[in-house]
């Protein structure tokens, strides 16, 4: 490690001296991008160095500002922005050491940071700023934080409302709105009627129609403002889809002809000749033959006559594939060209010198890509006219989806869930438009003047109109600046909606009113020369040579080298050719291969860092095997499934049981888990037992069951007991909470065999929580669907290994490593399912955009030509996108990488190009005789690797059931518990703040506790601990209020969710308005105490409100709810709790801070452990106490 740090110092000494010392060969573009009144586009490809500029402009921009928050930087992950803030505190607390004269720069880089740090510090000094006690006025974040910020400002206007959580799993509502808008059927509207048209159209297949639903609404942000304009005027957007279309056939019609001029008065004669003869043979495919003089018009009407033309220079069209097709090399009777044997010897030589010249027509042609591709897409141009049933189905479709959208708001609002694309609608509607711009609007355009975006090549549509309004009305010199940085050679996300083309559409002509200036950047200060030559020879070839904005074409940009030094290989390409019957183990074999090679760079490089990237996880399954066969160790993030583990199965059984006592499948699956571990005899003997009505009552009456083995009476005894006490517990505690507990009396952490699936069971409680309805599920298939889409999480195990990751491409993008291995490259993408909508944005010749859309054809059905044709355009940009993720993935090496495929063997014994949807075939031409490919036959690699095989490791073994070898025993404490009634959830809540911790579940313990920590004046009802979260929620809306004195002023209109929240105890009128005043009380005497303010400061660094966490101590799981947190100036952690509890009659409050000292000091020391464990600084706890009010705090 120490070398690498070394390496790393000398490396970064070697590109500083050569950044300010003109070596840089876009060095003229670096300094430009410095010049902060104006906008910049920049093009910053992979290891251009591109966080450094984006931190220097930060900061130079800062040093000319008013107030620090009129600089906003936007980056697409939390990552990126932490990277980036903590960048500029180095800076600035190096910057403050060399004035203090303990540091000093060294170079010509280090002198430009410290001028443009020092002119920071001194504005810092100059307008009180006190950045470095402060850093949370750095406005350096995510572009989803800041549109939850905007939407949070006007949560009414928006349609966010409340404070919702923000979260990726929101399935439950997207199958709750679908459920609601397809219960319209039965209704009398005009709605019922265009949800049957819709069922109709695919064959009234409900469960193929919620999937393709949801499908659509994970896409909502592309289409819902089309679907508004269909619906507001469905005329007028016929009229225009139709002109759309005819534009697109004559403009496409157009630049065929020009691409066949050349050859005109030849394909003429052709045409009248094969035309000709087949009007003769009655079998042409034209309603008339009327000779041409020059090739057809360019519109809808001559399309028929093109086609023609086009087929008998093209193979037969495929039904359902008609952009598919290569050059029909040698013409037939069938295509107008009869043979030369003819009756009539000068027709039949006739035949023969035309068909000839056609062929030979078509061999010039063949190496033409872009005519054979231009001729293809031809045959894709639809007919004049919309199909009226087509016409028919879509509006139909697009009610019924304008209806979905509404119907999710509301599903949001229900379970106060969001998803980010909704948080970037709602910030849309919060600053309203051009024409109408909000309050926020308008008060943002007074504070924002800068604003930096990091990644702009994968921002998306919905984020490209929320710059466009925070910037509408700036002006080329008026003192605003716009700075966008991005890498179009980088943008892969397509499937998130990010969409290229508004980079190149932004670089091209601006946004609004505001133009940009583009830079571009082209040293490569990541990866050496052999990797940097290797990547600009292939893909300089590889990626299209014009740009084009519709389709997302992005031309390559050759990088430079800066970094000469060579101690790696450069870029290997590995073929393995076999027969076409040999693919699995082709698959096999490549796997070997490539362990042996991270092996093999292991043992050779025993500090650097290794990469294994996949394009999808699925492809990892057989290396991994080989990568435990040789004994190799790895980091991996995202890859491993929960639903992998045998005890996340047995939680789902338990849920099952827990949410519905009669479900029999659930109750023989939990029986069969290591706590019970019953055989299938006694299984069966419960479920014949003919006096109980379920399985669950069989179990509860096991003693009378004469047929149940001695083994099944020994486990059932503290199993019955567990669960009845869990079923005792429903409705009175959360489902988490539930679940949890009973968990932890199964002693389910037995079955655990490892830390990682102790890291799952907690992911899977959390995702519990957050699918919990009313302490139930709103549908267990669906919890059930999201558990077994969530991955494994990483463990702190897993990230103190080093060497060797294992991730998929998407996830590498941005990072680094000594070497790169990618395999697979030839294995084909999984098939594009056919959706409901296709929709596609073009740009005309005049640059102007025009809109596409489609809906599936009906079920039995052949493909409309629209619908083909739009889905052709959403293939090519997939195909496109492809490209530029092998390039992304080759470029994350410094030193070397590895490219690994398998190539079947053609008829000849040479090798058949790969298929048109692989990684491999994207670079296939530029690779052919390129001195880095080897090739070698599967039987080679085959035999070597049965030879090198080790064998079963020992710590493989095979998969058996496991069982509990000893009797479940509850602790004394636990049997006093189970005894008891279940307490209410709220109860639960306040326990698990209270910090009383057990030996074995911290959740267990809050589930069956027998002491009682209720906070509030009532102390034997559930009213306190919902009054005191009451107040934790008014406290955490609080910290993150735009206007506090404004929400002060407005506490009152809180009062409804308060009594809404207390409703269903039942309170007598004046008990609800003590209730009441009791949380007004408390909220008001501690935010109206000035000497308490500090705490609620939400500019303090990290600060956090109601923060949850999870740690394994001893094997155990534990729970945290932080009620704030933050790092003051002094960079102190504080973790505080709140309490409202009230000293009781007569007690005097140097008692009463005593008494609460104590109660809280085992749970606030946790807390304190719990965060120095996480981090190294000093920790302060305290306990605000409303009833005084007063900060408490704790010595230990």
């Amino acid at each position: 490690m120490r070398q690498k740090q070394e390496e790393l110092r000398v490396y970064k000494q070697i590109l500083l001296g050569a950044v300010m010392s003109k070596a840089l060969p876009d060095q003229a573009a670096r300094e430009t991008a410095l010049e902060v009144s104006k906008s910049f586009i920049v093009q910053a490809p992979a290891g251009s160095g591109k966080t450094e500029l984006l931190s220097l402009r930060y900061l130079k921009l800062l040093a000319i500002s008013r107030q620090p928050e009129e600089v906003l930087a936007i980056t697409f992950t939390r990552k990126a922005a932490s990277e980036m803030r903590d960048r500029i505190i180095r800076v600035l607390n190096w910057c403050k050491d060399c004035m203090d004269g303990n540091s000093a720069p060294v170079d010509e880089i280090q002198r430009l940071r410290l001028d443009i740090g020092s002119a920071v510090l001194a504005a810092d000094s100059k307008h009180g700023w006190r950045l470095l006690e402060s850093p949370g006025r750095f406005r350096v974040q995510t572009i989803d934080s800041f549109c939850f910020y905007l939407a949070k400002q006007l949560p009414i206007l928006s349609q966010v409302g409340g404070n919702p959580n923000v979260t990726e799993h929101i399935e439950l509502c997207f199958r709750e709105a679908i459920s609601a808008t397809l219960g319209n059927l039965d209704s009398d509207t005009r709605l019922a009627d265009d949800i049957a048209t819709v069922l109709g159209h695919l064959d009234n297949d409900v469960a193929a129609i919620e999937a393709q639903l949801i499908t659509l609404l994970k896409q909502r942000d592309q289409w819902s403002s089309y679907i508004l304009a269909l619906n507001n005027a469905a005329q007028p957007t016929e009229r225009y889809l139709q002109s759309s279309l005819e534009e697109l056939v004559a403009e496409t019609l157009l630049a065929t002809t020009a691409l066949l001029k050349e050859d005109e008065a030849e394909l003429v004669e052709l045409y009248n000749f094969a035309a000709s003869n087949l009007d003769k043979e009655g079998q042409l495919p034209l309603k008339e033959f009327i000779p041409l003089n020059a090739l057809p018009a360019a519109n809808s009407e001559s399309l028929p006559q093109w086609l023609f033309l086009v087929s008998f220079l093209l193979s037969q069209l495929e039904p359902n594939n008609r952009a598919k097709g290569n050059w029909l090399k040698r013409a037939v009777a069938k295509n107008g060209f009869p043979p030369a044997n003819q009756p009539d010897k000068e027709f039949g030589a006739l035949c023969k010198q035309l068909k000839s010249r056609r062929d030979d027509l078509v061999n010039r042609y063949l190496p033409d890509s872009e005519l054979l591709e231009a001729l293809c897409y031809v045959r894709l141009l639809p007919g004049p006219g919309l199909d009226p049933q087509q016409w028919y189905f879509l509006t139909a479709l697009c009610h019924v989806l304008h209806a979905l959208n509404a119907e999710l708001l509301l599903a949001f609002s229900r379970f106060r869930l969001v998803d980010y694309t909704q948080t970037g609608a709602a910030a849309g509607l919060a600053l309203g438009s051009a024409e109408e711009p909000t309050d926020l609007s308008l008060a943002l355009d007074n504070v924002i003047n800068h604003i930096l975006v990091d990644e702009f090549q994968d921002t998306s549509q919905l984020q490209l109109d929320l710059l466009r309004k925070l910037t509408a009305g700036w002006e080329p010199d008026d003192g605003r600046s716009l700075f966008l940085v991005g890498d179009a050679m980088q943008s892969c996300y397509g499937f998130r909606n990010a969409n290229v083309g508004i980079y190149l559409s932004v670089k091209e002509r601006g946004i609004g009113e505001l133009s940009l200036t583009p830079l571009a950047l082209s040293s490569n200060f990541r990866s050496q020369e052999p990797v940097v030559s290797w990547v600009n020879d292939v893909f300089s070839g590889a990626f299209p040579r014009h740009p084009n904005i519709s389709r997302g074409a992005v031309p390559y940009s050759p990088a430079q080298v800066i970094h000469p030094k060579s101690d790696g290989t450069g870029v290997k390409v590995k073929l393995l050719h076999h027969e076409s019957d040999q693919r699995q183990a082709a698959d096999l074999a490549e796997a070997q291969v490539v362990a042996e090679k991270a092996s093999a760079l292991q043992q050779q490089f025993p500090n650097d860092s290794i990469a294994i990237l996949v394009r999808t996880r699925p492809q990892l399954q057989a290396i991994v095997p080989a990568l435990r066969e040789r004994g190799l160790q790895w980091r991996a993030s995202d890859i491993d499934r929960l639903a992998a583990l045998p005890v996340i199965e047995d939680l789902l059984s338990l849920v099952r049981v827990v949410i519905n006592p009669g479900d029999q499948l659930g109750w023989l699956s939990l029986l069969r888990a290591p706590w019970c571990g019953l055989s299938s005899g006694d299984l069966l003997a419960l479920a014949a037992d003919k006096i109980s009505a379920s399985i669950w009552q069989a179990v509860q009456h096991f003693r009378g069951n004469s047929q149940l083995s001695q083994h099944a009476r020994e486990m059932l005894g503290s199993f019955s007991t567990a669960m009845m006490f869990t079923m005792a517990s429903r409705g009175k505690r959360s489902l988490r909470q539930n679940i949890e507990a009973s968990w932890g009396l199964l002693r389910g952490i037995n079955c655990c065999r490892s830390e990682l699936e102790l890291e799952s069971v907690a992911r899977f409680l959390n995702l519990l929580d957050e699918q919990e309805v009313a302490g139930g599920l709103s549908n267990f298939f669906d919890f059930q669907d999201t558990v077994y889409s969530s991955f494994v999480p990483s463990t702190d195990a897993q990230e103190s290994l080093s060497g060797l990751h294992l991730l998929t491409m998407h996830k590498s993008k941005g990072l680094e490593y000594d070497h790169v291995l990618l395999p697979s490259l030839s294995r084909p993408p999984r098939h594009d399912d056919k959706t409901l909508l296709v929709w596609h944005q073009r740009l005309n010749t005049a640059q102007e955009p025009h809109l596409f859309m489609a809906g599936v054809t009906k079920t039995g059905s052949e493909e409309s030509s629209l619908y083909q044709l739009i889905r052709y355009e959403h293939k090519h940009k997939q195909l496109l996108e492809s490209q530029r993720l092998l390039y992304i993935a080759v470029t994350r090496a410094k030193k070397s990488a590895t490219l690994f495929a398998n190539v079947v063997r053609d008829e000849d014994g040479g090798l058949k190009e790969p298929g048109s949807g692989t990684l491999l075939k994207r670079i296939w031409p530029q690779l052919e005789g390129h001195e880095s490919v080897t090739v070698s036959a599967l039987e080679d690699i085959y035999a070597v690797s049965k030879t090198d095989a080790s064998g079963t490791p020992d710590d493989i073994q095979p998969t058996l059931i496991t069982r509990f070898n000893q009797v479940l025993e509850f602790e004394p404490w636990e049997q006093r518990a189970l005894e008891l009634p279940a307490k209410s959830e709220e109860t639960a809540a306040s326990e698990s703040r209270s910090g009383a911790q057990k030996s074995l579940q911290p959740a267990l313990k809050n589930a069956a506790s027998t002491s009682s920590t209720a906070e509030g004046y009532d102390h034997q009802s559930e009213l306190p601990s919902i009054l005191g979260t009451l107040v934790h929620r008014v406290f955490e809306t609080y910290v993150s209020a735009p206007d506090r004195a404004l929400f002060l002023r407005d506490l009152k209109s809180l009062e409804p969710h308060w009594r809404l929240a207390i409703r269903h105890l039942d309170l007598q009128h004046g008990a609800e308005e003590k209730a009441i005043a009791f949380i007004h009380a408390s909220v008001q005497r501690t935010l109206e105490t000035p000497s308490l303010a500090w705490i609620f400061d939400d500019q303090h660094l990290d600060s956090e409100c109601e923060l949850e966490l999870s740690r394994f101590q001893s094997g155990q799981l534990r729970n945290f709810i932080i009620d704030r947190t933050f790092i003051d100036q002094n960079d102190v952690r504080w973790v505080i709790d709140y309490k409202t509890s009230t000293p009781s009659a007569g007690q005097t409050i140097d008692s009463f801070v005593a008494e609460q000292r104590e109660n809280y000091r085992n749970q606030l020391d946790s807390h304190r452990s719990l965060f120095s464990y996480m981090e190294s600084r000093p920790i302060r706890t305290g306990l605000l106490l409303t009833a005084i009010p007063a900060l408490v705090e704790m010595e230990f």
